[in-house]
């Protein structure tokens, strides 16, 4: 065992491997604390997070049809394991037998068909010293003094009467912690269940919220226990009532009074006992005495039971009266404001006692395509929402989507493309879990990197293309479609994305040939003028220079089998006809859109076809 420090951090799933999970075979995902996955429909994005919902809510069985149809014969079983880091003390507390060298914590939780019936269990991933004694599986067959007399233990064990197992385990501890640089492990996976008891798990695994695409919200945001609205409010009002002392007072008075309800000083002492007196008349036959008990209930049920939420938008309606944008924003409102209330002064919080077992003060929260209902600007504000929530302590956010919108390109390593090519191979992941911009100029790239993205965001649209091209600015990103709409060749499935500049360009090849993005890239020689005019200085010189150069570094980033480079001799406008006068007067991109306009199909430059069906091709 390793005691990992955890003071000041906020446990999140770090890596997520899924076993014969619907259109999973075998799957394995990096995770950021906030996780984009993205793909075509259909080739498994939700069920990933369904997968993650069998895992961390213990009411979530699945059937044998959620077992991979094509899984390998004599495979029946199906399975998600986590890894967590960065717990905090209590969390430590809790899973500290399964702390691992590399700072996580394994759990997986497993369904197995036997025959008809369905198992289920949850186990822990354990570093075990190789010697069998020191091993807690084995801690049971040393509890007899033969045994323990035969093994180092016997000096750690002071006790004369009955040894138990749980003082061989705190023994092999013990000894594990003085010994540990002269002792061999290994990782394995216990036999038994997770913290030694069946059906602890979900009181201690972090608490998980899946808002999916399609449901009906009617029912959803309605206050009931088993709604995410619904547990969503719970748990709010759990949060307010620790650190509200009203809350402790009312719950107080509530069981005075029932206590009150419950006395029974005198035969007739109140209506109850009347009851109970005239029931037992009725029952004399039977020869039984009757108590009525009443049981003070929680105070968080109040809200279940009487607490509706009434939208005014010119008519004050309840929620479930309202249209299913506003429904679903409701719901997005209410994570986000819960987060903003309810965990931004949770440093303010008298410390809680750490103890042996306890329920992680994580939340996560998955969500099924975010942008349904809702408009480009609600969108972008949602977006900015979970990005907050990721980032507030002990949050954790993961979700499928296909708008742009909530992808953002400077994050890259918070994506995981899913796709499936073959049926029997099953889903697939690809992502990019390292530094794409290490080097001596680091900082000056991503920063460059950074400004381009707040100049057009749309860029993230690369993700969700069959095929990308890149291209240097906007006169190509506007003519090239518009060119390939009057000669026939358009395919909306291609996307073209304006990188900002010549010198940006290795920066989005980078993030294809990580990705496996298919991808064509162009953008102009720029050699140097041969003369070089007397009126240039050395840094314009210098400039041209670099400029031209970025040629051969392009050339050498370009993967053969992901892509292509395309160089226009000496530069777009002069190739292909492009009155410079009139781009200096309106625009490059205007000047070149209003010229092809101009031209029919057939007038345009035989080169410039020939690209454009290279493009689309």
């Amino acid at each position: 065992m390793h005691s990992l420090k955890g003071g000041g951090k906020k446990m999140y799933i770090s890596a997520l491997k899924i076993h014969n999970f619907r259109s999973i075979k075998d799957i394995e995902i990096s995770c950021n604390r906030m996780v984009s996955l993205l793909g075509p429909n259909n080739h498994g994005k939700s069920n990933i997070l369904a997968a993650l919902e069998f895992a961390l809510t213990t009411a979530a069985k699945p059937s044998s049809e959620d077992f991979f149809a094509l899984r390998d014969e004599n495979d029946n079983e199906l399975w998600v394991e986590i890894a967590f880091r960065d717990l905090t003390e209590q969390e430590l507390t809790t899973f500290n037998r399964y702390a691992l060298s590399d700072g996580t914590v394994r759990i997986r939780k497993t369904a197995k068909l036997n025959g008809s019936s369905l198992e289920i269990s949850y186990n822990g991933w354990r570093e075990q010293p190789k010697e069998a004694w020191l091993q807690a599986d084995n801690a049971s067959a040393l509890t007899t003094k033969e045994k323990l007399s035969s093994t180092p233990l016997k000096d750690l064990i002071t006790s004369s009467g009955r040894i138990t197992k749980g003082q061989i385990e705190e023994a092999q501890a013990e000894y594990i912690a003085s010994h540990r640089d002269e002792l061999s492990f290994e990782l394995s996976l216990e036999s038994g269940p997770l913290l030694g008891q069946r059906n602890v798990a979900g009181g201690v695994l972090p608490e998980f919220f899946l808002i999916p695409a399609v449901r009906d919200l009617t029912d959803e945001i309605k206050l009931k226990a088993n709604t995410t609205f619904g547990r969503l409010m719970n748990r709010a009002v759990r949060e307010m009532a620790q650190r509200d002392k009203r809350f402790a007072d009312a719950q107080n008075l509530l069981e005075n009074v029932v206590r009150a309800l419950n006395e029974r000083v005198g035969e007739t002492s109140n209506e109850l006992a009347k009851l109970e007196i005239g029931i037992e008349k009725e029952l004399t036959t039977w020869g039984v005495r009757v108590a009525i008990e009443v049981t003070p209930p929680e105070i968080e049920k109040l809200f279940e039971l009487g607490t509706s939420v009434q939208l005014d938008d010119g008519v004050r309606t309840s929620a479930d009266r309202k249209g299913h944008g506003l429904q679903r924003a409701l719901m997005f409102a209410l994570l986000r404001a819960w987060s903003d209330a309810l965990r931004s002064d949770r440093g303010a919080l008298q410390e809680a006692e750490v103890v042996a077992r306890k329920q992680s003060d994580t939340v996560i929260f998955a969500l099924e395509e975010p942008e349904l209902f809702l408009h480009p600007q609600a969108q972008r504000r949602l977006a900015t929402s979970l990005r907050a929530i990721a980032e507030t302590p002990q949050h954790q956010v993961l979700l499928c989507t296909h708008s742009t919108h909530f992808v953002d390109l400077s994050h890259y390593r918070e994506v995981a493309i899913i796709t499936k090519q073959e049926s029997k191979v099953g889903s697939c992941c690809r992502q990019c879990t390292i530094d794409l911009f290490a080097g001596d100029d680091v900082a000056e790239r991503k920063k460059r990197f950074s400004m381009a993205h707040w100049i057009n965001p749309d860029r993230s649209e690369m993700f969700f293309a069959r095929r990308v091209i890149f291209v240097e600015g906007e006169t190509e990103k506007v003519a090239f479609p518009f060119i390939a709409e009057k000669i026939g060749v358009f395919d909306p499935d291609v996307s073209i994305i304006d990188c900002g500049s010549k010198h940006s360009l290795p920066l989005y090849l980078a993030i294809a040939n990580a990705f496996q993005i298919p991808y064509l890239v162009i953008h102009d020689e720029d050699p140097l003028p041969d003369p070089i005019p007397n009126n240039w200085d050395e840094d314009k010189v210098k400039s041209a220079k670099h400029t031209f150069e970025q040629n051969t570094k392009i050339r050498d980033i370009v993967k053969k089998a992901l892509g292509e480079q395309i160089i226009i001799q000496p530069d777009f406008e002069r190739a292909f006809g492009v009155p410079k006068s009139q781009g200096d007067k309106k625009g490059k991109a205007l000047a070149a859109l209003e010229y092809f306009q101009n031209k029919k199909a057939q007038e345009i430059a035989q080169p410039l076809r020939g690209i454009v069906q290279q493009i689309y091709g």
